[in-house]
Formats: C-alpha cells, structure tokens, sequence
C-alpha cells in the first residue's frame, strides 16, 4: 500500500515540466553540450519587497571552469524563452 506524502508539491508535473523546458533553453542559448549540468529550482520568498517566486539556474560546465548562476524573479512556470536568453545575454561573464 502506498501513501500519499501530503508535503509533496502539488504541482510537481507542471514544475518537472517547466525546469526540463527552461534547461532546454539554456542549453541553445549557452551552446552547451551534454557534459555540462544545467540545474533550475524555484525558491519561495516571503521577506518584504521579495517577489513571490524566484527562478535559479545553475551552470556547472564538464570542464575546469568555475560554475555559474543567474536568477530571475518569475516563477519556473511563467519564464518564456526571451526572459532566459535576455538574462544570460545581459550577464557579463557570459561564457
């Protein structure tokens, strides 16, 4: 018999879904290849003057080279393709 686990994201499809399609996405904008590890995770903020939700997205290239993030103040599943690349392309270190 299975339990259901009542702290479990009700949402976790739409949420697996979104962070396969944002990782998608960075991979073309970024031009990486399989070696490198691309994780996304949405965090809650409830601090004044916090967004609600924020995007992480973390880059942990196959080579030596140092691991790099950005974050967006949107929600996993309200991220369009344009707001990821306009991010990493307005970061200065972009690789």
């Amino acid at each position: 018999m299975r339990f259901a686990n009542p702290f479990a994201p009700r949402d976790a499809a739409e949420r697996a879904e979104a962070a396969a399609r944002i990782k998608n996405w960075t991979r073309s904008a970024l031009c990486l290849d399989d070696a490198a590890r691309v994780l996304v995770h949405e965090l809650a903020c409830s601090r004044p003057n916090c967004p609600p939700r924020e995007t992480v997205i973390l880059i942990v290239p196959a080579t030596d080279a140092a691991p790099f993030k950005i974050a967006l103040h949107r929600a996993m599943r309200d991220l369009t393709e344009n707001d990821l690349r306009r991010a990493w392309a307005g970061r200065e270190a972009a690789p």
